[in-house]
């Protein structure tokens, strides 16, 4: 590149939801943590939370020099970088997204659950579709950093707003155009004084299509991906707090999701279930295994689990007797009604860091195993026969597993997969 030209660079980025996305505004109008808003009341995803990703992705020189610094109260580096706030592509069309409150266990000071406290925030739901902007003015010396944000984008390496190690802000399906213009040509001039990001013409033919690894990064993690089959019914509860005089509703029923303009009904696993399932039965088997990966009070998991779509399942409402919960007896003239879910598939994918001791694979070993064997169930009821599945497919690192019932075969064959090659 000619040192003496100066280029404008845009990029636009298009992506969907893979998973819920929380990005909180600490208002609580609808939640303990309702999501951000613009003037017209639709969510969208603020420029800061991207641009606070956009600097974890940069090494620390770079990214104090393109995205600014604070020197003082009075001086600082501005930004060499323009980013533009997520919007949803659809805003006004309200069958293009859901929102929904999810429930989690309120946590105190010290971060440790807190008795007889529920936690509750608002979330988009997955497929919603967002466009976003990048813009870089690129001089003599200068780093095409915006670049390397982008392919980031195009490698699903964005991972937005909150509980992202336990599902949520996952992306899908995206989409990234790119136009430059060298301001010392004087047609190209022309052409950006004539452009305009917002119109969609302009971006026509611009598309990228390359997937390029950001340089100087080698791959830190192991990713595994467990395709499931359910054998029994699964039970996540989300219980009923609404009446309805138009519609009976059960008194609880397992956590599912609207997808689509269809407005699809899928059941779901959590992150966080598939997390505390895990930890649990790999403490059982080693103790003290777990707490140097899936974090604490004081650090951050260094564990990602993704959530789970169950897809193909049915359902069924079942009715029994109701169960006092204090003395495990039958609550006189009263019933219990509860929506399940059966017959259908999942992927479980989880992320690891690349170098674990021993003690922790072996143990991650032992339970994917059990997970296929029925030893390992996830959700509620687990006593009774609720949350178990059966392994279809296993790939490490995009390495197939052989899913059999010679159990020493199959768990050395995923110990020796865990260990970085």
């Amino acid at each position: 590149m000619n040192d003496n030209k100066t280029e404008k660079i845009y990029y636009r980025i298009i992506f969907r939801l893979a998973s819920a996305l929380s990005v909180g505004s600490g208002e609580n109008r609808y939640s303990d943590n309702d999501l951000v808003r613009d003037s017209a009341g639709d969510p969208f995803i603020p420029g800061t939370s991207l641009a606070g990703i956009y600097r974890s992705l940069l090494e620390k020189k770079d990214a104090d020099k393109y995205f600014g610094t604070a020197k003082n109260e009075n001086q600082g580096d501005k930004s060499k970088i323009l980013v533009y706030d997520a919007k949803l592509r659809y805003a006004g069309d309200k069958d293009c997204h859901s929102r929904s409150i999810r429930d989690c266990v309120g946590l105190d000071q010290w971060k440790t659950s807190k008795t007889g406290c529920k936690f509750d925030f608002e979330v988009i739901e997955p497929e919603a579709e967002f466009i976003t902007y990048l813009e870089q003015n690129l001089e003599k010396g200068d780093k095409e950093v915006s670049y390397k944000l982008a392919m980031a984008w195009r490698n699903h390496q964005i991972h937005i707003g909150s509980k992202t190690m336990r599902g949520l802000g996952s992306i899908k399906d995206v989409a990234v155009c790119c136009k430059r213009f060298n301001l010392a040509e004087q047609a190209e001039l022309n052409q950006w004084l004539d452009f305009d990001m917002y119109r969609e013409e302009d971006w026509n033919g611009t598309e990228l299509q390359e997937i390029c690894k950001m340089e100087n990064d080698p791959k830190n993690f192991i990713s595994l991906e467990y395709r499931l089959r359910q054998k029994s019914g699964i039970s996540i509860r989300r219980y009923t707090t609404q009446a309805s005089t138009e519609k009976v509703q059960p008194d609880a029923q397992q956590l599912t999701c609207i997808l689509g303009k269809n407005g699809e009904e899928i059941p779901y696993i959590p992150g966080t279930s598939w997390a505390g399932t895990f930890r649990h039965h790999m403490e059982r088997l080693a103790s003290g295994c777990t707490e140097e990966y899936f974090g604490n009070c004081e650090r951050r998991s260094r564990i990602r689990f993704h959530e789970s779509f169950i897809k193909g399942a049915f359902y069924k409402v079942l009715t029994r007797n109701a169960v006092d919960r204090f003395t495990g007896g039958v609550v006189d003239n009263a019933l219990f009604t509860e929506k399940m879910w059966y017959g259908g598939e999942t992927v479980l994918q989880i992320e690891i860091p690349a170098k674990t001791d021993v003690r922790f694979q072996q143990a991650l070993a032992a339970s994917m195993v059990d997970l296929h064997m029925g030893l390992l169930s996830v959700g509620g009821f687990t006593a009774i026969g609720r949350g178990i599945f059966e392994g279809v497919s296993l790939l490490i690192d995009q390495n197939p597993v052989s899913i059999s019932e010679n159990i020493e075969a199959m768990y050395m064959e995923i110990l020796k997969k865990l260990e970085r090659r």
